[in-house]
């Protein structure tokens, strides 16, 4: 209950909410006394100038309520009721207090038409109050700069409100974009993570299923030296990552720098393709490939897009494909297109029997990464061939 009504409170006191409610208390303190003299003495019994000013304070008041919506109406009912009935110095106080007010208002109107209509006609009216009454045309001397005072103070206290309003939406639109910034890169990354652990982890899964069946002991070294080896590479590309995320880059490998390692930290199309190749004959399966030396001229970007692509290929092949089946890896350029196609024989073997990690995301990333760069994503299977093509603009 004290949330709803601290809310209320602050809905009508925010903005002009404070000129019409103070101007309200304002008027029906001045016209305090009438009130009382008419209560007292009854409308027959007072003076003209209390049943006047008694009138004249309630409706200003009616007419200022106005203003918590309409403005325009507010000032302009106002701006009548002064060339009707602030016609004479009798009702001064009013005439003072009102044109504060109502000048007050005027000036948090938004729209410039407002503002110039109001102090044209009060202008025109301070004129015409000085030709029709005669000596009491002297109290223009206050009435007029009180009036000037407080039309421009109050509006250059609106627009610094205005200013810092802005600044503020500024503030929470610039917060917001960071927040979907940090919420995209902390995808990307995540995306990052399973593309390199997967990949490699699915190697060294296989690779140590082949030492442990295999009845060569040189086959088995062989699969003990791949093993070794990604274990590095996936240690490497993890410390790098965490770098990335430490600001004070304590996670930087001193011994790795200046060296560039064929790792999935790389992210040149030519040397991922050769990289990934190989990583499918060390996984025994029978590769031919084809790649072209214009893959190269795409930005760094779209080569790091397109490598993670084959990465996650690679990965599937070997975690599906069929072991010592033909595999076809193809990296070429048709046209304006950088065009990738991978096809391996699937296998017999169930998916849940085979020991690896279920995923699924994996292909979803595939097609993320390629539309970012208005490029395509297909997989299609026929015939006991599982293919992967990818295309993306130069």
């Amino acid at each position: 209950m004290n949330g709803r009504l601290k809310d209320t409170l602050t809905k009508l006191f925010a903005g002009r909410g404070v000129i019409v409610w103070t101007g309200i208390a304002v008027l029906i303190a001045v016209s305090s006394s009438e009130f009382v003299t008419l209560l007292e003495d009854g409308f027959s019994g007072s003076s003209d100038i209390s049943v006047r000013g008694a009138l004249l304070g309630v409706g200003l008041c009616a007419i200022l309520a106005l203003g918590l919506r309409w403005v325009a109406v507010s000032v302009g009912l106002f701006v009548a009721v002064a060339y009707f009935f602030l016609t004479d110095g009798a009702l001064f106080f009013w005439t003072v207090v009102s044109f504060m007010i109502f000048s007050a208002l005027a000036a948090t109107a938004s729209a410039m038409s407002v503002r110039a209509l109001f102090l044209t006609l009060s202008a025109a009216w301070m004129v015409q109050f000085g030709i029709q009454s005669g000596q009491d045309a002297v109290l223009l001397v206050g009435i007029a700069p009180l009036t000037a005072m407080a039309f421009f103070l109050t509006r250059n206290i609106y627009l610094l409100r205005e200013k810092n309003e802005l600044a503020l939406r500024q503030m929470h639109t610039v917060k917001e974009q960071t927040r979907l910034a940090v919420d995209r890169e902390r995808k990307n990354i995540a995306r990052d993570l399973h593309d390199i652990v997967a990949h490699d982890i699915t190697v060294v899964a296989m690779q140590s299923k082949a030492a442990k069946f295999a009845n060569d002991g040189q086959k088995a070294l062989e699969a003990l030296d791949v093993i070794a080896k990604l274990s590095t590479e996936t240690l490497h590309d993890l410390r790098l990552m965490l770098n990335v995320l430490r600001a004070d880059g304590t996670m930087a490998d001193p011994s790795s720098q200046g060296i560039d390692k064929p790792a999935a930290t790389t992210v040149y199309a030519l040397q991922g393709a050769e990289l990934f190749v190989q990583r499918l004959k060390e996984a025994n399966f029978e590769v031919s490939s084809t790649t072209d030396e214009k893959i190269s001229e795409l930005p760094r970007s779209a080569q790091t897009a397109i490598y993670r692509v084959m990465q996650e290929g690679t990965t599937n092949v070997i975690k599906h494909g069929a072991l010592g089946g033909k595999c076809t890896f193809e990296l070429t350029v048709q046209g304006a297109e950088g065009i990738l196609e991978i096809t391996n024989q699937m296998g017999n073997f169930d998916k849940k029997a085979s020991g690896l990690p279920e995923g699924g995301t994996g292909l979803i990333g595939m097609g993320d990464r390629m539309r970012a760069f208005g490029g395509k994503f297909a997989t299609s299977s026929e015939n006991g061939v599982w293919a992967l093509r990818a295309s993306i603009p130069f």
